[in-house]
């Protein structure tokens, strides 16, 4: 009888001792599968597939101050394919910038859902205005894997990234650095930049005929940088200034301007105005004298009584607003309720890619190279893609294109 308990009491000890086992590896495992990791994984980047349709309505406020809601790009999962690509920084996050890197963002993704097969995926990456912040966005996206990176689009971002020593691919900055500042080998400019709208309006007034010049500019920084940029331009190539004039910020003094331009003739006045200053003041100008602008002197042909007082002036626009039907513009679709500002940078994220693509195809193209692109005929100089944008002229209250560089043209840097 002793016998037969001892058996039972070990028999019920090994039972016992191989289900408590079973429990602890159980407890183990789910432990193990459920425990946070040692550390925080960093936040994947948002990845727009390029075959998505693009979005047709703006995604944020028009205002500049209001901050853009968390970006809206189709996800793709991340696969062997994806290790490759090309990353979009872009100041998503920031109250400030932000409205103007949506409309980019949008504009690259429908260039991006326009390739097909596409070149390389595309993956935009958020980030604030900081430029500490955008270099460590940038690194992020070497380390994933791109092939081709798109920004900054700060000037104080593209400096900042000029001076990191980072860039080891392909760059395409949508802004240029602060002063003088040396460009690392693969980094290459792209932008919309008004000093450099003057510049060209200098050249074609020249090319026109034109010798004797007066400069009329808005009270602002970047009207005078404006009217700077057009009198060095202009003394570079052996122009005259008769004069340079600033238009009063008090509209009752309007006459007084009137009779400077009249002491200082000249045979064209470039005016640096945005398109509501410059309906108020040129009624006040010499419409006699030949008046040439920039882009910013065009705010849409939807209000044609409102462009009757610019009738006469020339300036250079964008084909994107101004010939819709060309070939190179027809195929993109197009951004609902965006105002002019948000077209042009809706309009440089599609050029944007599509350099981005050529980069990827060929990392370090001949000068030159010319894409028929929606913003402009465009040529490389110096790691620098410039634009020769669409010659125009308001008639009858209407900006109507004067003239359209043919597509088959050599690209020059003028």
């Amino acid at each position: 009888m002793q016998r037969i308990l001892a058996f039972l009491l070990v028999l019920f000890a090994a039972f016992y001792s191989s289900g408590c086992a079973s429990t602890t590896r159980l407890a183990e495992a789910e432990e193990k599968t459920f425990s946070p990791p040692a550390q925080s994984t960093p936040a994947k980047p948002v990845i727009a597939a390029t075959q998505a349709k693009p979005v047709e309505k703006p995604l944020v406020e028009t205002s500049p101050l209001v901050a853009p809601p968390a970006p809206k790009a189709v996800e793709t999962p991340r696969s062997d394919s994806l290790k490759t690509s090309i990353a979009l920084l872009l100041p998503l996050n920031s109250a400030s910038f932000g409205p103007a890197a949506e409309a980019v963002r949008q504009g690259a993704i429908a260039a991006a859902s326009m390739r097909t097969p596409a070149v390389l995926p595309l993956q935009v990456y958020p980030t604030n205005d900081r430029p500490e912040d955008i270099v460590s966005a940038y690194r992020q996206a070497l380390q994933a894997g791109a092939k081709i990176v798109i920004g900054p689009l700060t000037r104080n971002a593209v400096s900042a990234l000029a001076r990191s020593e980072l860039i080891t691919v392909p760059t395409l900055a949508l802004n240029y650095p602060e002063g003088e500042i040396s460009l690392p080998e693969n980094l290459y400019l792209f932008g919309l930049t008004a000093e450099g709208e003057a510049r060209s309006a200098a050249r074609r007034a020249f090319d026109d005929g034109r010798r004797t010049a007066l400069t009329v500019a808005a009270n602002t920084p970047l009207a005078k940088r404006m009217q700077q940029a057009f009198a060095d331009a202009w003394l570079e190539m052996g122009g005259k200034l008769a004069g340079q004039a600033v238009i009063p910020t008090d509209q009752t003094r309007y006459p007084a301007l009137r009779d400077k331009v009249a002491r200082h003739p000249a045979d064209m006045i470039f005016l640096a105005a945005d398109a509501n200053l410059a309906q108020m003041v040129r009624p006040y100008l010499d419409a006699n004298t030949p008046t040439y602008a920039t882009s910013m002197v065009f705010g849409g042909n939807r209000e044609i009584g409102r462009n009757v007082d610019l009738n006469g002036v020339i300036f250079s626009e964008m084909p994107w607003l101004l010939v819709p039907d060309h070939p190179a513009v027809m195929v993109y679709p197009r951004a609902e309720n965006f105002t002019i500002e948000q077209q042009r940078l809706y309009a440089l994220g599609i050029d944007a890619f599509r350099l981005a693509s050529v980069l990827a195809q060929n990392p370090q193209p001949a000068e030159g190279t010319v894409l028929d692109g929606v913003t402009g005929q465009i040529s490389l100089a110096a790691h620098q893609f410039t634009r020769e944008m669409t010659l125009a002229q308001f008639q009858e209250g209407v900006a109507v294109a004067v003239e359209f560089v043919d597509s088959n043209r050599t690209g020059e840097s003028r």
